[in-house]
């Protein structure tokens, strides 16, 4: 996928807060049942830290902070998304 595809593409937000007590709001990039890629510019989290991640119009969901390379990171949920809201949010990326 091309950058302009990706900024063209990014509408969704994920409010983070790390437990270490860093927070940020980051573009989602790329969303499935059990995560997501974020943009992870502006944000101190490291790798293997616990979060609290909420995406528009829901609970925060716990999960963890799994990798991260090349300005993007990955966020495992602990519990997968239901499948409608997933199709829901999917449709506000675009």
């Amino acid at each position: 996928m091309k950058s302009t595809d990706t900024a063209a593409r990014t509408r969704l937000k994920i409010k983070c807060r790390a437990k270490s007590g860093t927070s940020a709001e980051l573009d989602v990039l790329d969303l499935s049942e059990g995560g997501c890629m974020v943009l992870y510019q502006g944000w101190a989290a490291r790798v293997g830290e616990r979060v609290l991640a909420t995406l528009p119009g829901l609970a925060a969901q716990p999960g963890e902070l799994v990798w991260i390379e090349d300005g993007n990171a990955g966020i495992a949920f602990e519990q997968p998304l239901y499948g409608p809201v997933l199709s829901h949010l999917r449709q506000l990326m675009g």
